[in-house]
């Protein structure tokens, strides 16, 4: 899934949402509330699927579930997404047997860019977030930032947010590698 798909089509929804134009792939809202995002791939929930931010699983340790909450602005400086269904191989030990999420952020091999945006739903829901991403500088480093607030109602009676999210990296390239 591009960023370009993500920004169009996600609007002030949980980052998750976007997956079901996947195949095979079932996400939903089930709360109602900011964060209260689950996601099914082929039958297995979530606790049996892998998620990942640039390669780091950050399922919970002790019940496998992710807080979607924790990772609110996200979708801001995801660059793709990548899923796979079912088994693979991994040199990690993680939950996979349904499937593994992969989200990719913005990083050293984009281009400089800086964004703001403003978000609104029709429950009155308002997100406005900022960021910035530095490419490749001299030397091979790079500075990737956002930072959000989202605040409002959600569809479902009782579901004020008021949330704060914000992200921040450096990257250095060495060669082949990035660190």
């Amino acid at each position: 899934i591009t960023s370009k798909q993500i920004k169009e089509e996600l609007g002030t929804r949980d980052l998750p949402m976007i997956l079901n134009s996947t195949p095979g792939v079932y996400a939903t809202e089930a709360g109602g509330g900011s964060g209260d995002a689950r996601v099914n791939i082929r039958g297995f929930d979530q606790k049996n699927v892998a998620v990942m931010v640039d390669g780091i699983p950050v399922n919970d340790m002790e019940t496998g579930q992710v807080f979607w909450s924790n990772w609110d602005g996200l979708s801001d400086i995801t660059r793709t997404m990548q899923v796979q269904r079912g088994l693979g191989a991994s040199k990690l030990a993680i939950a996979s047997v349904g499937g593994t999420i992969n989200i990719i952020t913005q990083g050293v091999d984009q281009k400089m860019n800086v964004g703001i945006k403003q978000e609104v739903n029709d429950y009155g829901l308002f997100k406005t977030s900022m960021g910035y991403n530095s490419g490749q500088l001299k030397g091979g480093w790079g500075v990737t930032l956002e930072g959000s607030r989202k605040w409002g109602n959600e569809w479902a009676n009782a579901t004020y947010t008021d949330a704060w999210s914000y992200f921040f990296k450096i990257q250095k390239r060495f060669k082949k590698q990035l660190f």
